[in-house]
């Protein structure tokens, strides 16, 4: 792997935080966690940790510096501590059997976590306690508790992201109307998103947060205003972003990509989309980790409500796995549904051999799927399955997917000759 994609890694997995950790009421950290099933194609394995140039440098020790004065706020709110971990018990109790006493419990203690008198709940205590409003089927009542954090620390760091409040909050809103199917206000959210990063220039990131909002912009305008004339707009307006320098030129250049798919759907046709899309192997090799961060920045991998269930590795990933499993079957987005079923590539249970073999049956199922449908993500997914396949000794029928996606995908046939095996 080039030098580049490894220091890519380390920034992602920084960024993310990791998305998928299950620390008892601690933030989450690099240290432990569900991430990176052995599916992706390229990783540092090898034990040797490539050193990051000064701007990764300079992040880490930002996520750092924001973990530690999680840490110190956490210490010093004992009440709030307490109720976390009762939440997360509740949480796990009522996921586990559908326990509607522990549901109610789950409610109750939501509500006692931002009535918290002195100190005043955390910013974290707020999107917790909406995570919890939208896993128990209570969007509206998710969006006021996000509506209420966004007016009373607009500017604080999210603490889920080193974003501020109003502009993380006003993404989780996005998806949560978008989910529950209001779709006027998930126009209006993500629009007023854009309209306050127009003030933002300095703002490290603003570029690829500008793109997921044109992007989501563009489904809605697509698909259930049938306005494609408004899409086809909105991805002009990704398309003319200047490529930002660094560590953030990989996430534009995916954005930019799919913004270009998108397009050409609808002005060409699927089939002529298709055969335009053009093999970008740093792109391939990161996918998965890149979709779990969008995931994780809009509200979708269940952190931090993850961080609240102490125990075993299967009781976080029981929260993980159901906010991605409600993104991977939501019936008002592509997006998300694509999202999702990429992101399964990059969960790794921690537990025992049968258990992980488990979910990578789940994980090719997902990518099978992907594969099947038209999507950006579909000759990506192609690729990650006959992976799969090949790395199971299952030379033939990896081969075989390979030749689907080259078939379909004629730009990706240099991503296809790296992959093939000769067969015995």
């Amino acid at each position: 792997m080039r030098t580049y994609t490894k220091l890519l890694f380390v920034f992602l997995v920084t960024q993310i935080g990791i998305i998928f950790a299950a620390d008892t009421n601690q933030p989450a950290s690099g240290e432990k966690g569900f991430i990176l099933g052995k599916h992706i194609m390229k990783k540092p394995t090898d034990g040797n940790q490539p050193v990051p140039n000064d701007r990764i440098r300079e992040k880490m020790k930002e996520m750092e510096a924001m973990e530690k004065r999680i840490m110190e706020d956490v210490l010093s709110r004992k009440e709030e501590r307490r109720i976390r971990h009762a939440l997360g018990e509740a949480v796990i109790s009522w996921l586990a059997d559908a326990n509607e006493a522990a549901g109610n419990e789950c409610d109750k203690l939501a509500d006692s976590l931002l009535s918290i008198k002195e100190p005043e709940p955390s910013v974290r205590a707020y999107f917790i306690a909406a995570q919890v409003a939208k896993l128990r089927g209570k969007p509206q009542k998710a969006i006021a508790i996000l509506e209420e954090v966004i007016n009373k620390h607009p500017d604080e760091s999210a603490e889920v992201s080193t974003f501020p409040v109003r502009i993380v909050g006003r993404f989780w809103i996005g998806t949560i109307a978008r989910q529950s199917g209001d779709i006027m206000k998930t126009k209006n959210v993500y629009e007023a998103i854009l309209k306050d990063l127009e003030n933002m220039s300095g703002l490290e990131g603003r570029e690829g947060l500008i793109m997921i909002c044109n992007l989501y912009l563009a489904e809605t305008e697509s698909e259930h205003l049938k306005n494609n004339s408004n899409a086809l707009a909105r991805f002009e307006a990704i398309e003319r972003i200047k490529r930002p320098e660094g560590q953030w030129g990989i996430q534009y250049d995916m954005f930019k990509d799919w913004s270009v798919y998108q397009r050409d759907k609808i002005s060409k046709g699927k089939k002529q989309a298709a055969q335009r899309l053009a093999t970008n192997l740093e792109i391939i090799e990161t996918a998965p980790l890149l979709a779990a961060t969008v995931m994780k920045f809009c509200g979708m991998t269940g952190e931090p409500l993850v961080s609240c269930c102490s125990g075993p590795g299967e009781r976080s990933l029981m929260v993980l796995k159901t906010f991605i499993k409600q993104a991977s079957e939501s019936k008002t987005s592509k997006i998300d549904r694509d999202l999702a079923k990429l992101t399964y590539g990059v969960i790794k249970h921690p537990g025992q051999e049968e258990r992980q073999r488990q979910e990578e049956k789940e994980t090719e199922k997902h990518y099978s799927t992907l594969f099947d449908e038209d999507s950006y993500f579909s000759p990506i997914a192609g690729i990650y399955l006959a992976s799969c396949k090949i790395e199971q000794g299952n030379i033939a029928e990896g081969n075989a997917i390979l030749d689907k996606v080259k078939s379909k995908y004629p730009g990706y046939e240099p991503a296809v000759n790296k992959l093939k095996r000769p067969q015995k």
